[in-house]
């Protein structure tokens, strides 16, 4: 069996990486736009060879797409068109319902499955990779009813063998969900980190001497690649205006007790947001 990986960025390489160690797979093969990204896959040993996209197409049994969401969205139709009937698709898009619209009259969607890793850090690219990435992390797998039974369970063997946790969910009802827990933590990152950076643009003696690990914690998601999130903010943009607008208001709220002196309303707001710390994450 053939396992070919198109994008071989951190997700597509941690995958390979951990496919490969579990021996499923006889070959892995991969191509990738960054051309860098190419060769560090190869020398990292996530995929034995590059090739060209239509023979990887041709010569894989199962393929991953772990590229932007607008690629994949622009991608998927095409590799549905030249696939052998047995052949299984798997893309790890951080949206879902675009993509699953987009070939959801292709004679040949059965053969794709929408999953949805979730699992990413701020690093990128096949050097940040690695093979326990996906350890006890949720796996969204979307609109699954329009899937082969043959390839779920391909799915689902290859996600258990990353040791991930199934969770299925309509593909619209986890864009929405997501705009919240993961998108908007990264537009709120890249914000502050904004925010600060324009406030202190004149005086950088003053702010790296003074930055402690709270602003350190909380812009740590500022360092994602853009190549990435804006698309991801694109497609889900509704989502993201909706996610975006609650959390200004929870802002109001915030400034207005402050503007107020408020101070014990202050400190209920505060004890109901210490009630994530009882939420179960990993």
């Amino acid at each position: 069996m053939n396992i070919g990986i198109i994008g071989l960025g951190l997700i597509g390489g941690s995958i390979g990486l951990r496919l490969r160690k579990s021996n499923f797979g006889d070959k892995f093969i991969g191509t990738d736009l960054n051309q860098e990204n190419a060769s560090y896959a190869v020398k990292l040993g996530i995929i034995d060879e590059i090739i060209p996209l239509q023979d990887l197409i041709m010569q894989s049994s199962v393929i991953v797409l772990s590229i932007p969401v607008d690629g994949i969205k622009k991608i998927l139709p095409i590799i549905l068109n030249r696939i052998h009937s047995d052949t299984v698709i798997l893309d790890t898009g951080s949206t879902k319902y675009d993509i699953c619209n987009r070939v959801s009259s292709h004679p040949k969607r059965s053969r794709f499955v929408a999953t949805h890793p979730i699992a990413g850090v701020e690093n990128s690219g096949p050097i940040s990779a690695h093979s326990d990435l996906f350890y006890q992390k949720n796996c969204i797998i979307c609109d699954y009813e329009m899937s082969d039974p043959e390839a779920i369970f391909i799915a689902k063997k290859i996600y258990s063998i990353m040791e991930m946790r199934m969770i299925y969910m309509n593909s619209k009802v986890h864009d929405l969900y997501i705009a919240y827990i993961s998108h908007l933590p990264h537009v709120v990152s890249f914000s502050l980190a904004r925010t600060v950076l324009k406030k202190f643009k004149n005086e950088e003696k003053i702010f790296n001497n003074m930055m402690g690990s709270g602003l350190d914690s909380t812009t740590r998601l500022a360092k994602s690649n853009p190549e990435t999130w804006l698309p991801i903010f694109i497609s889900n943009r509704d989502n993201m205006i909706q996610a975006i607008n609650f959390y200004i208001d929870h802002l109001k709220i915030f400034r207005n007790h402050l503007i107020n002196n408020e101070f014990n309303k202050i400190n209920q707001y505060m004890k109901k947001a210490n009630d994530i710390k009882d939420k179960k994450y990993v």
